[in-house]
């Protein structure tokens, strides 16, 4: 996607994080909008009011199509309303909730279905390029405020347009685009040297913000005011408050939180500082389910479409050799993407024997975390871990960007994992000078 693209022509030209941080969303029933909160709503898809499983899979799987595709709003909202309106969801009706109250509210028409377009197709587009920009803030640090500036844009919004600010300043876990209904503000990622060109200084959100709780809306049934956090930046001059249920980090809820880690780990002058929270972060029985269940859900429905999931991060003494190896620091950050997940598994390598079962994709984060051995391949510059399974090894070959000569984005990417059915074979590789032991054994 190219750099400075607007959110109008964005739903033309789908980037692939945008898709797959859209497919990333599971569905989740919400009755009100404020009852999903913004780190849910970052994961999952919601509409308000959409209280039926099979209304909300209509919707999410359309706006799937649009973010994938590049469907027109137009388009969207003429291929649902029949849809909608045979499941019954359309117009005023009367609905009970789960506690068997009655209530008045509408449910599908025109203007919803264009609101549920833009927010969704507007997130998944900035959530995109904020993964995007952090694999890329090395050579692009400083992130620029942009605004539409024109009659629709509203004056906190134009407020805020042309100002910048470093990629990992406070200001963004809260005001990174969208900031509210309908708004088409985004972000421009500048080099040290573009940022010293156009003569522009770089702001501080540090002293400027403050959170507050404010009313979101009341349950009519239970009377019960729902509150929520707000976040305002004022630096003297100008003031923004996002919309409420709006004062957070689509991108960073959904992605990005690993790569930022990774880069402040970095940082970190004590390698056994730094060793300590990357085996804590390789044990977390948490971060081992979600991928389990997110591998199994591929391997399942056989769609693995451009999401990546983090497998496990590199320790400090395999980062280490590998630096002294290619002159080149790692990004350490061993990711896998749900088409390497179906490629484990593709009936070429069922046929060879070497294919991975749901079960073995679910134990690999565990597995990748005690590793048997690490090897590293010298005729690829690849490094290979092999990890012990139940019933046998399983290898796992990491492609690391030096070894690429496309790869869009810094990450490690795990672009293989099978078994191995001949130890023999890599211990005379190994004897043979291709294959050097940096960890471990395989005896």
């Amino acid at each position: 996607m190219a750099q400075g693209i607007d959110l109008g022509y964005a739903a033309t030209l789908p980037s692939k994080e945008a898709v797959a941080y859209f497919r990333a969303k599971g569905e989740h029933i919400s009755w009100n909008w404020f009852e999903t909160d913004a780190d849910v709503h970052a994961r999952s898809f919601t509409a308000a009011r959409v209280a039926r499983l099979d209304v909300l899979t209509t919707l999410q799987a359309e706006v799937q199509r649009a973010v994938d595709e590049g469907i027109s709003q137009k388009a969207f909202i003429s291929t649902l309303t029949p849809r909608l309106q045979k499941l019954g969801w359309w117009g005023k009706q009367i609905v009970v909730d789960s506690a068997g109250n009655a209530e008045e509210v509408q449910l599908g028409s025109p203007r919803r279905l264009a609101l549920i377009y833009n927010v969704n197709t507007r997130v998944a587009y900035n959530a995109g390029r904020y993964t995007q920009m952090m694999n890329n803030t090395d050579t692009h640090p400083f992130w620029q405020y942009v605004a539409v500036m024109d009659s629709r844009t509203r004056p906190a919004h134009s407020a805020l347009n042309g100002l910048v600010f470093r990629y990992d300043d406070p200001f963004w876990n809260t005001h990174y685009p969208p900031n509210g209904w309908n708004c088409r503000c985004r972000v421009r990622p500048l080099s040290q040297a573009r940022l010293d060109a156009m003569g522009l200084s770089v702001s501080s959100g540090q002293d400027h913000l403050s959170t507050r709780n404010v009313e979101a809306g009341v349950d009519k049934q239970t009377g019960e005011v729902r509150e929520m956090p707000v976040t305002t930046y004022s630096d003297g001059t100008r003031t923004m408050t996002p919309d409420v249920g709006w004062s957070y980090n689509p991108g960073s809820a959904a992605f990005g939180t690993d790569q930022a880690l990774i880069r402040k780990l970095i940082e970190v002058k004590s390698p056994a500082l730094r060793e300590m929270v990357v085996q804590e972060m390789n044990n977390s029985p948490e971060r081992q389910l979600a991928f389990r269940i997110w591998a199994k859900n591929i391997m399942k429905t056989r769609r693995g479409g451009n999401d990546i999931r983090t497998l496990g991060f590199m320790t400090e003494s395999i980062a280490q050799a590998v630096e002294s190896r290619t002159g080149t620091p790692p990004a350490r950050l061993l990711a896998m993407s749900g088409k390497n997940v179906l490629h484990a598994d593709s009936m070429k390598h069922q046929n060879d024997g070497i294919a991975l079962t749901p079960e073995d994709f679910g134990r690999l984060p565990a597995m990748l975390a005690r590793p048997k051995a690490v090897l590293w391949d010298k005729r690829h510059n690849n490094l290979m871990y092999i990890v012990e399974n139940q019933d046998g090894s399983v290898q796992i070959a990491v492609n690391a960007p030096y070894s690429l000569k496309r790869q869009p984005d810094k990450l490690d990417v795990i672009v293989n994992a099978y078994r191995v059915i001949n130890m023999d074979k890599l211990k005379s590789d190994i004897r043979g000078g291709m294959l050097e032991v940096l960890e471990g054994d395989i005896d």
